[in-house]
């Protein structure tokens, strides 16, 4: 998991997949790829606003890490990601909240008084997730955990009940 830091996914992805989950800085993750470690995937959270003149660390520890890993995990609704996937086609496995190229997209997304929901579109089905709302609404993060656990394996019924659980 490499990121910048406020956010749900890592806890959130361990829970569903029972894997453990290795918190990285961008720094760390370019120090990890440069120490020749292996992962089975790599979660990128590249959602976070920044400025667009230049590469984000995160994709830089992105780059550094698609060559250590299976499958890259990258939201398309970042410039940064769409590039990714174009680089390495196969081998990225994308989420979005409305694009409709992704793996895994968001549709028909609802603030409740008390939770966040949304239905979650793969190639292979489609179903209903219904989270705690929390401090604030957290959509991204509950796409990348459940992106994460699909890129590994997991059916998408399972994990978006899981996903339920876990708040």
């Amino acid at each position: 998991m490499v990121g910048g830091g406020d956010t749900l996914t890592a806890g959130l992805l361990g829970g569903l997949t029972g894997c453990p989950v290795e918190r990285l800085t961008p720094c760390q993750a370019v120090a990890a790829a440069q120490e020749g470690r292996w992962y089975r995937a790599v979660v990128v959270e590249n959602f976070e606003p920044r400025d667009r003149r230049s590469l984000s660390g995160c994709a830089a520890a992105r780059w550094a890490l698609s060559q250590r890993t299976q499958v890259t995990v990258v939201a398309l609704d970042d410039q940064e990601g769409r590039r990714l996937a174009a680089e390495l086609p196969g081998r990225v496995y994308a989420y979005s909240d409305g694009r409709p190229q992704a793996d895994l997209t968001a549709k028909n997304v609802r603030l409740r008084a008390d939770r966040l929901e949304f239905e979650a579109l793969t190639d292979g089905g489609l179903t209903r997730v219904r989270v705690p709302l929390g401090d604030r609404p957290r959509l991204y993060d509950h796409l990348a955990a459940l992106a994460g656990a699909l890129a590994v394996g997991m059916p998408l019924e399972r994990a978006a009940r899981l996903l339920e659980q876990r708040e």
